[in-house]
């Protein structure tokens, strides 16, 4: 059975995923270097990947799409190294709205 999901909704809800996943990482991060704790910059380039995404999903630009892919891609790769279920199924819902053949032709993504 397909499932027929708006592209504009999918892009949406996925852009508002990918600005939570930011906050989520961009807080503890925020306040570790207010603490003196240093400054991790991959987990900076991750949180700049994810709100460039998501705004770069709500513009309809393809390169928001693909740099959606990468930056979930990572986020997904870290929730597995830190056994963070509930960040792998938000990844995998985030992956499969992308995915869907209306948003990725939204895109123009084979």
């Amino acid at each position: 059975m397909a499932y027929d999901i708006d592209p504009d909704q999918s892009v949406s809800i996925v852009a508002i995923f990918l600005f939570i996943d930011a906050a989520f990482l961009g807080f503890p991060l925020l306040s570790s270097m207010m603490n003196g704790l240093g400054f991790p910059l991959v987990l900076a380039l991750l949180v700049a990947g994810l709100i460039a995404a998501g705004v770069g999903l709500l513009q309809g630009r393809q390169w928001g799409w693909y740099l959606a892919m990468v930056a979930v891609g990572l986020s997904a790769l870290r929730d597995l190294l830190g056994a963070n279920l509930l960040g792998l199924l938000i990844d995998a819902l985030i992956i499969f709205l992308l995915t869907r053949p209306a948003t990725r032709a939204k895109f123009g993504v084979r």
